[in-house]
């Protein structure tokens, strides 16, 4: 896995203490796409003054902590390779604007052509893999192992024991079309529509027994939706220990399927699914006769659940979603 070792020249701090004092700044997903460890200089402008840092990709090591970031709205950034990268040949620069939804500081990691900010409330760390094992949700094993992809799964995140882990995977988007009928109707489910949020989740998209504050979230490069929901392969109570927001997201340029799966936590709901397990005030009562009916209930109460009241918020799982930017493919 690689990390981001923020290095700031002195002259860039002087300009900085003798200005407005320090000017927080958000990692432009775009300068750690190489993976041969590049030295890329990048030029942040402020409504006030624009400071020079310099960000070396860098192998981890316990000397080399993460460094953490105050995101901004926007900013531009200007590449320069200082060494030859698969991406940059030497010498060439790149300019690119980027806009990010103001979120809470954290930690930039990069693994890959992907790169992210994990917001400090929900972990400290991404374990990396680059991995063709068969993936949640309940893809057929049969046809196989899945498209070489890469999973990042997130350490120290503030829920323990859930049924899943929480995940970011990335899939070269043409191979996992062509995996499966199921794989492929998500894909074109991302294509071709243009989601508004109020809408239903679009046809075509991984359906649970009911899915509730469905939104469309723009990442860096690409777009998709998230919803909270819960898989099972029998009828049983929603639960905090299965329950999901779930996102599926497509680059702009149609290259690159993302998937997230990030448990998450609804004051309503009981720890697990044992029909028995106490149910907190406002909870739905489970009722096996009637799951339809019970189902559209708990839809209907985590809805009108207000987002912070979500553990993690919303807002903080969106805005881990934001930061993604995964760089074109070669």
């Amino acid at each position: 896995m690689r990390k981001i070792k923020k290095v700031i020249a002195a002259m860039a701090v002087a300009a900085l203490v003798s200005g407005c004092g320090a000017v927080p700044f958000n990692f432009p997903a775009l300068l750690a796409t190489a993976t041969a460890a590049p030295t890329y200089t990048a030029v942040l402008p402020s409504p006030t003054l624009t400071a020079a840092a310099t960000y070396t990709p860098l192998v981890p090591s316990p000397t080399q902590p993460s460094p953490t970031f105050t995101p901004i709205p926007t900013f531009t950034a200007t590449v320069t390779a200082t060494s030859p990268t698969p991406t940059l040949p030497l010498g060439t620069t790149a300019t690119q604007t980027l806009t990010f939804t103001p979120g809470p500081a954290g930690t930039a990691l990069g693994y890959g052509n992907i790169t992210l900010v994990l917001p400090g409330s929900l972990g400290t760390d991404t374990t990396n893999t680059t991995s063709t094992d068969v993936e949640f949700p309940f893809t057929n094993a049969s046809f196989g192992d899945m498209p070489q992809h890469i999973r990042l799964v997130i350490s120290g995140y503030p829920l323990q024991g859930t049924a899943l882990q929480p995940q970011i995977m990335v899939f070269p988007a043409t191979r996992y079309a062509q995996y499966s009928d199921y794989t492929e109707r998500i894909i074109d489910a991302l294509q071709s529509t243009q989601y508004l949020d109020g809408q239903p989740l679009p046809e075509g998209l991984p359906d649970g027994p009911f899915n509730a504050h469905v939104h469309s979230v723009q990442f860096a490069n690409g777009h998709g939706i998230r919803y909270l929901t819960q898989f099972d392969q029998a009828v049983l109570p929603v639960n905090n220990r299965e329950l999901i927001y779930y996102f599926h997201g497509l680059t702009d340029s149609g290259d690159s399927y993302v998937e997230a799966i990030l448990p998450i936590h609804a004051p309503i709901l009981a720890a697990d699914d044992d029909p028995n397990s106490p149910l907190p005030q406002g909870g739905i009562p489970f009722d096996m006769n009637d799951p339809g009916t019970y189902f559209r209930d708990v839809a209907n109460q985590l809805n009108a659940t207000p987002p912070d009241d979500l553990t993690p918020t919303l807002s903080t799982l969106d805005a881990l979603i934001q930061s993604i930017y995964i760089s074109p493919a070669q």
